[in-house]
């Protein structure tokens, strides 16, 4: 018969092989547990990139909608300045009265036009198809072949970019 000494020993052993077992188990649990945290950390880490880069993407192209939405009204009110324009042309001594309010309307646009970077164009004098748009051509004695004869429509620019090409006649 067996001592209970040798009985404890005997339990001991098999409890010590069951924890062997247990505990490589539990090894391999570990690693496993490590490389899903691994892989998920490397998940967050691109998603977190993907959505900042979709943050600045958006604010860019809002950004850029704003400027093109800008843009485009401001273009439409070139048209008003140019009916301005004509207007005040014909201002005379016996309406130069109604003229003062058109006067003060014309340059409160021109001054809303200043305030968001637009500008007139200024160089008349050589065709350069960047700013003009030739509609006619036109034998001139005053003038090279090449050169700005007439200005039809005048020409704008915001912050460096063309708004409108002048529209222009240009010497043959």
């Amino acid at each position: 018969m067996k001592s209970n000494n040798q009985n404890d020993l005997q339990g001991q052993d098999e409890q010590e092989v069951v924890t062997g077992v247990e505990q490589v188990e539990l090894n391999d649990e570990l690693i496993i547990a490590q490389q899903e945290v691994i892989e998920w950390k490397d998940k967050y880490t691109r998603v977190f990139a993907d959505f900042e880069n979709y943050k600045k993407r958006m604010n860019r192209e809002q950004i850029q909608w704003m400027q093109t939405a800008q843009t485009m009204v401001i273009k439409d009110l070139l048209t008003v300045v140019d009916n301005f324009e004509r207007a005040l042309s014909q201002k005379t001594e016996e309406n130069a009265a109604v003229y003062v309010g058109i006067e003060m309307i014309y340059k409160s646009v021109v001054q809303l036009l200043t305030k968001y970077g637009v500008k007139e164009f200024t160089e008349y004098k050589e065709f350069d198809p960047e700013f003009h748009e030739a509609l006619m051509h036109k034998e001139s004695p005053d003038h090279e072949s090449g050169q700005v004869v007439e200005v039809l429509e005048k020409g704008f620019m915001i912050k460096d970019k063309v708004l409108r090409p002048a529209k222009v006649t240009v010497a043959q």
